[in-house]
């Protein structure tokens, strides 16, 4: 099945489109660009921030998430997530495991765009968890 995605890189590139063959394990899925189709891009696990699993691609720029938790209830463990970028993420880490390369993060914010995100392990500074 396709899924509408946002490709963050490590290098702060940002591809939209969707994905049917993304898989936690491999080393690389295809994205095929959301701005007309065309011919899908080899995305590298290496070079990965996170994935994020998106309602819509435009979003809205002009949403204010609350600060923190809020009352959102998910399954998983509350954690605050910091990227080497300096980007921190409030959500529910569903599958943690320090072994894997990545992990499934649920936003604390049910109104957020992304309805979950890949979060790539090498790509974190600090993960707290609450």
């Amino acid at each position: 099945m396709e899924q509408k995605v946002v490709a963050h890189t490590r290098d702060g590139r940002i591809h939209k489109g969707v994905t049917g063959d993304f898989a936690a394990g491999r080393e690389f899925f295809h994205l095929l660009p959301a701005e007309g189709g065309g011919v899908p891009q080899r995305i590298d696990l290496s070079s990965l921030k996170a994935l994020f699993y998106v309602r819509d691609f435009l979003g809205n720029r002009e949403y204010d998430p609350p600060p923190g938790f809020g009352p959102a209830k998910s399954p998983g463990r509350k954690c605050v997530v910091t990227f080497d970028d300096g980007e921190v993420i409030f959500g529910f880490a569903v599958n943690y495991d320090e072994s894997a390369p990545g992990f499934t993060l649920i936003p604390s914010d049910p109104e957020d765009n992304n309805e979950k995100i890949y979060v790539v392990r090498s790509a974190i500074k600090t993960i707290q968890f609450r």
